[in-house]
């Protein structure tokens, strides 16, 4: 109770800031991170079990894992925070996209994409999936014969950068051009996570492999360019997200510039086959350490599809297939950590979160939680069959959460299902012999190097 004392205002509540580990003088927890990022904040989580404020020496970075306050952040108060300081390390590839767009510009930008993801049209582009992974899979023939291993990573990676530039883009790309893509994006996604993890210098400073950077944006630009001049030159309007966003038009009757479309074009395929192939590659390592997992998919898969190229109907039968995709996020979330800023001060849990700064979400952390995942290093997809309602939304976030979940989730999981069935139909991946796998937590979570694997006959 407040006793109020004429003449003098009451104190308002004062707030503190949340704990955090000691680290060590001058750079504080630092090297921890560097050394160890997602395994740091994941043992940084079950220590505390709060909002943790991390040390770094010249600033704190405060660590979300919370469900509760993951929904604060990202969904209940998400007007006051923003894609902030560390993204911006990443405006050189993605400009003005939807990734890192703000305010009423970005709302302008998801009503005018978020018709090319319509669960609809998704459903519309199976066959056009299916094929892609025919052809794929045909390639892979030779190892299979010869015992070969291959990098599931980078099959993953060629597999669903051509899917996305197929359907939202239309484009039928050589081997040697997508090939050419991928390695420039690699490059690219490589010198955006040291930007990422220095953030804390200025962006001038000389970082290792700079020149090999702009090379790369360079090839993605001439590619993305010349995609965006031909469909111009073309006159044609396929049903895809180049089109929309070649009609697109605002309250003058202004249409896109080329850089808003490059801008937009890198973006989609970014997100379009980084995240999905690293959750697939993932899933052929956690099908092959966990046997009857793999034989109850491949059982349902043969039940539903009778050994056929899957058509739509049958993959919303494959509800275990789709459990192994989620599970395989819990425990690998492709992108292992969200990042925003504090406009202004604020509250989170009873701790004071000054304005400016740098909040950490930790979906690889979060997704271990004992209190809401039962044994949490096993791989269990039954977990999410039905409802749990003992576990939170936000205890399960590898899309995101709130406005800005991830406008591609409903191709991601339905290319995932797809792909899971057809491969699991000619293919059973075993790992290579002498092959370790450690998980590399860059701006993505993946193997190291590399996950190799011998593509057997199922």
């Amino acid at each position: 109770m407040t006793i109020e004392i004429q003449g003098v205002a009451p104190r308002p509540r004062e707030r503190k800031l949340p704990p955090g580990p000691r680290g060590v003088p001058l750079v504080g927890v630092l090297p921890q991170m560097v050394r160890d990022p997602a395994g740091f904040c994941t043992r940084t989580m079950l220590e505390f079990n709060d909002l943790v404020r991390l040390n770094i020496g010249f600033a704190s970075i405060y660590l979300v894992t919370m469900p509760e306050h993951v929904r604060h952040v990202l969904v209940d108060h998400d007007e006051n925070y923003w894609k902030g300081t560390l993204f911006n390390r990443a405006r050189f590839l993605f400009g003005q996209g939807l990734v890192l767009n703000e305010g009423q510009s970005w709302r302008r930008q998801r009503r005018l994409m978020q018709p090319a993801f319509a669960h609809r049209r998704v459903a519309s582009l199976v066959p056009i999936i299916a094929e892609v992974v025919e052809q794929r899979l045909a390639t892979w023939e030779a190892a299979c014969a010869a015992g070969r291993p291959l990098d599931v990573g980078k099959e993953m990676m060629f597999l669903t950068l051509r899917i996305i530039a197929k359907t939202m883009f239309s484009l039928s790309i050589s081997d040697s051009e997508l090939d050419r893509m991928a390695r420039a994006f690699n490059t690219a996604l490589e010198h955006m996570t040291l930007r990422m993890f220095t953030f804390f210098l200025p962006e001038w400073a000389p970082l290792k492999g700079k020149r090999a950077c702009r090379e790369a944006v360079a090839t993605l630009e001439e590619i993305t360019y010349r995609i965006i001049r031909e469909r111009r030159q073309s006159g044609q309007e396929p049903d895809d997200l180049l089109t929309m966003l070649l009609a697109a038009r605002d309250e003058d009757g202004q249409g896109m510039t080329d850089l808003e479309i490059r801008d937009e074009v890198m973006t989609t395929l970014f997100g379009g086959y980084e995240a999905t192939a690293d959750a697939l590659s993932w899933s052929w390592y956690l099908l092959e350490q966990n046997p009857e997992a793999d034989a109850r998919m491949r059982g349902e898969v043969a039940a539903a599809t009778g050994g056929r190229t899957p058509v739509f109907e049958e993959l919303t039968q494959l509800a275990y297939t789709s459990q192994v995709a989620e599970e395989s996020m819990r425990l690998f979330p492709p992108f292992w950590f969200w990042t925003r800023t504090a406009y202004n001060d604020d509250e989170i849990g009873g701790h004071l979160v000054p304005g400016k700064s740098l909040i950490l979400l930790c979906p690889y952390a979060t997704h271990r939680h004992p209190a809401f995942w039962e044994e949490p290093e096993a791989f269990r997809p039954e977990r999410f069959a039905g409802e749990r309602p003992n576990r939170p939304r936000e205890a399960y976030f590898p899309f995101g959460s709130g406005q800005r979940m991830c406008i591609g989730r409903h191709l991601a999981m339905l290319e995932m299902q797809l792909i899971l069935a057809m491969v699991s139909q000619r293919y059973r991946p075993r790992l290579a012999p002498g092959r370790s796998v450690i998980p590399k937590a860059g701006t993505s979570l993946r193997a190291k190097d590399g996950l190799w694997m011998i593509p057997e006959r199922a």
